[in-house]
C-alpha cells in the first residue's frame, strides 16, 4: 500500500514597522532564510514569491501598520496570524534572549508560530475599520478640547494680559468642537449602517449611553469574539487579579487593567449613572456599601454589572427590560 505523503506546515515570521517587513521564513528541507522589504504592495509581492501560499505567516499586532499586509493575505486566501505583541515579547523573554533586533524578532516570530500553531486571524468587516477609525478620531480631538479648556481655565487665574491668547484658544475650540460633532453624527451613521440590531440592545441598557454604546461595539468588533460575560469583563480588564504566594506575600485583590483603557474609563463613567438609575445596579452598590465596603469597589462591581447585563440583551438578542427582577420575584 502506498503511503501518503503529509505535507509539512510552514510558517513565515514578519516584524512589521511603519517603513519595513523583516521576514523569516521556513524552508521545506528545514532551514531558515530572510529578508527585507518595503511595507508597501510591492515588498508583499516580492514576500509572496518568496513563500507562497504553503506558509502560514504570522505577525504581531501593532495597529495600523500590518493591516495592509493582512488585506494583501486576504485578498490571496492564505494562511496569517495576527498575535498580541505581549505574548510575542513574553516567548522571547522565554528564550533569555539577550539581543534585540529586527531580524532576530522575525525569526523568533516565526518560532513561535511552530511552537503555537496560533489560530487564524478573522477579517473584520471594512466598516467595521471605518467605525474604529471614527471612534479613535473623536477620542483624540476630544483630548485636545479637554487640554485646551484646561488651558483657559488656567490663564484666568494669572494677573496678565492673555487676550490675544485667550481669543486664540477659544476659536479653535470652537473649531474642534464644530468637528467633533461632524465625527460623531458619521460614526453613530456607520454603526447604523454596520451593526443596527447591536446599537438598539446595547443602547436599551439604562446607564450606558450613545458614547459608550459606541464605544462597545467598536472596541469588542460587534462582539464577535464574546462567548460569556466574563471574557468581556476580562477584556475591559476588569477582572479581579490575586497576587499570593506561600505564607508571607498576601497582597491585595485589584482589577488586573489588562484591557482597554478607554473601554474601562467609559464603563466606570456609566456605572457613576447607572447606581442611580439601573434599578439591580442601585441595589447592588446600596448592598456592598451597607456592608461596609469600599465606594469605589461599589462602582466597579457596578461597571461589572453593566457588562453582564449589556452581554445579556446582546446575547438573547432583546432589549432591556428595567423590570425583569420585579417579574420573577
Amino acid at each position: 500500500m502506498k503511503a501518503v505523503k503529509q505535507e509539512v506546515k510552514m510558517y513565515c515570521g514578519i516584524d512589521v514597522s511603519g517603513d519595513t517587513l523583516d521576514v523569516c521564513y521556513q524552508r521545506p528541507e528545514g532551514s531558515m532564510e530572510w529578508c527585507k522589504c518595503a511595507n508597501s504592495a510591492e515588498g508583499f509581492r516580492e514576500i509572496w514569491q518568496h513563500t507562497g501560499k504553503h506558509h502560514h505567516f504570522v505577525m504581531e499586532s501593532t495597529g495600523v501598520y500590518q493591516l495592509p499586509l493582512c488585506f494583501f493575505l486576504e485578498s490571496k486566501k492564505a494562511k496569517y496570524s495576527v498575535v498580541n505583541a505581549l505574548q510575542i515579547k513574553r516567548y522571547i523573554q522565554m528564550k533569555l534572549e539577550r539581543n534585540k533586533s529586527d531580524k532576530k524578532d522575525a525569526f523568533h516570530i516565526c518560532m513561535y508560530g511552530a511552537d503555537h500553531n496560533p489560530d487564524c486571524y478573522q477579517m473584520p468587516d471594512r466598516l467595521y475599520f471605518e467605525c474604529r477609525a471614527l471612534n479613535n478620531a473623536i477620542e483624540t480631538i476630544t483630548t485636545e478640547i479637554t487640554g485646551f479648556k484646561n488651558k483657559l481655565h488656567s490663564l484666568s487665574k494669572l494677573d496678565i494680559d492673555a487676550r490675544v491668547i485667550v481669543t486664540g484658544y477659544k476659536k479653535i475650540l470652537r473649531d474642534l468642537q464644530a468637528e467633533l460633532k461632524k465625527f460623531e453624527t458619521e460614526l453613530y451613521k456607520k454603526l447604523g449602517a454596520w451593526q443596527p440590531e447591536l446599537v438598539k440592545q446595547v443602547r436599551s441598557v439604562v446607564g450606558i449611553g450613545k458614547r459608550a454604546t459606541a464605544i462597545l461595539i467598536v472596541t469588542t468588533q460587534g462582539f464577535k469574539h464574546t462567548e460569556n460575560y466574563r471574557q468581556l469583563i476580562s477584556y475591559a480588564g476588569l477582572s479581579p487579579k490575586e497576587y499570593s504566594s506561600g505564607s508571607s506575600i498576601r497582597g491585595r485583590v485589584r482589577i488586573c487593567k489588562q484591557g482597554g483603557s478607554l473601554l474601562r474609563h467609559t464603563l466606570y463613567m456609566c456605572a457613576l449613572n447607572a447606581k442611580a438609575t439601573n434599578g439591580a445596579c442601585k441595589e447592588l452598590f446600596d448592598r456592598l456599601v451597607a456592608r461596609g465596603k469600599n465606594k469605589k469597589l461599589a462602582i466597579i462591581a457596578v461597571a461589572n454589572k453593566l457588562l453582564k447585563q449589556v452581554f445579556g440583551v446582546v446575547k438573547n438578542e432583546c432589549l432591556f427590560d428595567r423590570n425583569y427582577f420585579k417579574k420573577i420575584a
